[in-house]
């Protein structure tokens, strides 16, 4: 009976570390099909005036951003090509969860997400950063809310 066991444990060991393994190769291969982010200069940049991304599109948020209401975004000029326009959030050093929201293409040609709302911050930050997704680019823009 104790060799049975002791192959058991052998067997979950070996199992256990095939599982890592197929894991950490699994994280490798999501992380190296990740679209390199551009980061956008925050002095050149001012979301609630609007803001012109490397691409030529420009981001525009609601004149009034703050942490616990909704805000609109806008995107216009983004390449006519484009099949896919979403925005997340986020801050320095600190992870927000997942939040993502679809923009959807207007009769205008622009892109729109009304009604968004900033993931809270426990630590009352309000430095956030809006991941733009165009495409297969991704555009960092930092802002600060209310």
């Amino acid at each position: 009976m104790l060799n049975l066991n002791r192959k058991q444990a052998v067997l979950a060991g070996v199992l256990l570390l095939v599982f890592a393994a197929v894991k950490v190769a699994a994280l490798l291969w999501w992380q190296n099909r990740q679209p390199e982010i551009t980061p956008v200069a925050e002095s050149a940049c001012n979301v609630h005036a609007g803001c012109k991304l490397p691409n030529g599109a420009e981001v525009k948020f609601s004149s009034r951003v703050a942490a616990n209401e909704p805000f609109d975004i806008t995107l216009r000029n983004v390449p006519p090509q484009t099949a896919e326009v979403f925005v997340s959030f986020s801050m320095r050093d600190m992870d927000m969860g997942f939040n993502r929201y679809k923009l959807l293409r207007q009769a205008d040609g622009s892109w729109a997400a009304p009604q968004i709302r900033l993931p809270v911050c426990v630590q009352n930050r309000h430095d956030y950063l809006a991941d733009i997704h165009i495409g297969g680019e991704v555009f960092q823009v930092g802002f600060t809310a209310e």
